[in-house]
């Protein structure tokens, strides 16, 4: 009976040191993936601000935006015509027919 019992005691060895092994093994996978997500979260919020200190590089604040004179125009480069263009849009009419399409 000695060496049967000798067996048996191998086998739940073998079996305590697998849960042993699984339980270390997860918990070290679960401490990976909170550092992570902690790595994650800081990358996201020095992003963020990266974005939000460059909106406000490029957008002017209130106090120096400059309104415009009576005698200044806001496009001063464009065209009478162009301006026409921009009012009418559909003045000109398009070079070719539409066709219906047949099946």
């Amino acid at each position: 009976m000695g060496f049967d019992a000798l067996l048996i005691v191998l086998i739940v060895g073998g079996i305590v040191l697998s849960a042993a092994y699984l339980t270390a093994e997860y918990r070290g996978w679960r401490e990976h993936s909170v550092a992570k997500r902690r790595t994650h979260a800081a990358l996201r919020a020095l992003h963020a601000a990266s974005l939000s200190e460059q909106r406000d590089a490029l957008l002017p604040s209130v106090l120096k935006l400059q309104g415009f004179g009576e005698r200044e125009a806001a496009n001063p480069g464009v065209s009478d015509e162009f301006a026409a263009a921009r009012r009418f849009p559909l003045a000109e009419r398009r070079k070719r027919a539409r066709q219906r399409a047949t099946h």
